[in-house]
């Protein structure tokens, strides 16, 4: 009992050193509120640069999305709270008849708190290092968001605030929330492309994916700003797509694809949508860009030079077991496409009631023009909806890397799409 009596004794003087000093006449509200300030700018700053670092480290392939958008989430959490410490403060200035009121009152307070509330198992290590664990809850997350929205209603001109509730309500997938703190603030929104187009984004959502109204109209106001803001021409290209606007669906996401080297990761999907709307609005499909082999287009890594025309020809048929899943007026497809992917370089339609059959490309008409590469990939698709576009049921066969001048290709359909 002795040695906890002076333990605590000490702990006791030693917080009113800390505590009476700057009352008595230490310090002051300005330099200490600008303390706080610099503190809070720095610490933005470090999470500014982290979370830049972050996105590098995303975009050369370093993280997956999930640990990325973990990490993002704690940086975005963190930034609220510095936010909210930069704008609070407590009057620091010199107060010494509270300092000789605490002086003479935390002594007596520790005391009786002690003896109503004091149990010694609440030394236990473990306990404390459970009690001290620090997690942000749910609660939490949407006092700090509506702080934020609040500070916003304020000071509307932060776009780094707007940036940071926008992601916040994405973050909670509170679309209503934000549809509501948008109609409350909304007005005041800072002409940013940035902003304008994340918050189209979660207002299209929260709307149920319809960018009707105030969605469309910032996506626009986005690109009036900056004409090649890859967020706002994507939702640009996303609105009119939903209404059936294939051709202007297709502009605005060429404009990203220029942006694009072949080798990015996205540059196929970006590809695969355009020419969704191309096929949809009756166009003519974009040509994946072919991949130079060897020294010089056109030579694979023998050196063989690639033949000037597909000619490439076999026969296609169905196994025994799915022949019964077969109608005879189902579609079938053989494609030839590059061996390394892209979309087909031609393409041939058959009927399933004339399995086994023999096919050529020799007279196909090309969906893609340029030089052939050395080696391409031919395959079969049955489909049960006579669509051009692969989907689930459909019966397939593996696909045949061959020559593009090579006969006697034999494809197989034995197998049902997932």
């Amino acid at each position: 009992m002795i040695p906890f009596l002076i333990l605590a004794t000490v702990l006791v003087a030693g917080a009113l050193l800390l505590v009476v000093p700057p009352m008595i006449g230490a310090g002051g509200r300005a330099r200490e509120d600008a303390k706080r300030q610099r503190q809070a700018e720095t610490v933005l700053v470090v999470l500014r640069e982290q979370l830049g670092e972050l996105d590098a480290e995303r975009a050369a392939g370093n993280i997956g999305e999930a640990e990325y958008q973990r990490s993002r989430e704690e940086l975005e959490l963190r930034a609220l709270e510095e936010g909210r410490a930069a704008e609070g403060g407590a009057d620091l200035r010199p107060a010494r008849k509270w300092a000789f009121a605490l002086i003479a009152a935390v002594p007596v307070a520790a005391a009786a708190v002690y003896l109503m509330l004091g149990e010694p198992r609440g030394l236990d290590p473990v306990a404390v290092a459970k009690e001290e664990s620090h997690q942000i809850t749910p609660e939490q997350m949407t006092m700090l968001v509506a702080q934020l929205a609040e500070r916003l209603e304020r000071q509307p001109e932060d776009v780094q605030g707007w940036l940071m509730l926008g992601r916040s309500f994405s973050m909670m997938k509170d679309f209503e929330g934000a549809a509501a703190t948008w109609r409350k603030i909304g007005p005041k929104v800072p002409d940013d492309a940035d902003v304008l187009a994340d918050w189209a984004d979660l207002l299209a959502v929260a709307a149920g994916r319809s960018f009707d109204g105030d969605p469309e109209r910032m996506v626009q106001r986005a690109l009036e700003i900056d004409p090649n803001h890859v967020k706002a021409l994507a939702l640009a290209g996303t609105a009119a797509f939903h209404r059936a606007d294939y051709a202007g669906a297709s502009a605005y996401w060429e404009r990203i694809l220029a942006k694009l080297s072949p080798d990015e990761p996205a540059y196929q999907g970006i590809l695969g949508s355009i020419n969704e709307a191309r096929a949809k609005g009756g166009m003519t499909l974009l040509d994946a860009p072919q991949a130079a082999a060897g020294a010089g287009a056109g030579a694979d890594a023998g050196g063989s030079v690639a033949p000037s025309a597909l000619t490439v020809s076999g026969t296609v048929s169905i196994s025994p077991q799915l022949a019964a899943q077969a109608g005879p007026d189902d579609a079938v497809f053989v494609f030839a496409r590059p061996a390394q992917g892209g979309i087909p370089l031609a393409a041939l339609r058959l009927r399933a009631g004339d399995l086994p059959a023999t096919f050529s490309f020799a007279n196909a008409e090309r969906m893609s023009q340029g030089p052939l590469p050395a080696q391409i990939s031919v395959g079969a698709r049955l489909s049960k909806q006579g669509n051009a576009t692969p989907q689930a049921g459909d019966l397939e066969g593996p696909p045949i890397t061959a020559a593009p001048d090579q006969s006697s290709v034999e494809i197989v359909i034995d197998r049902v799409r997932n």
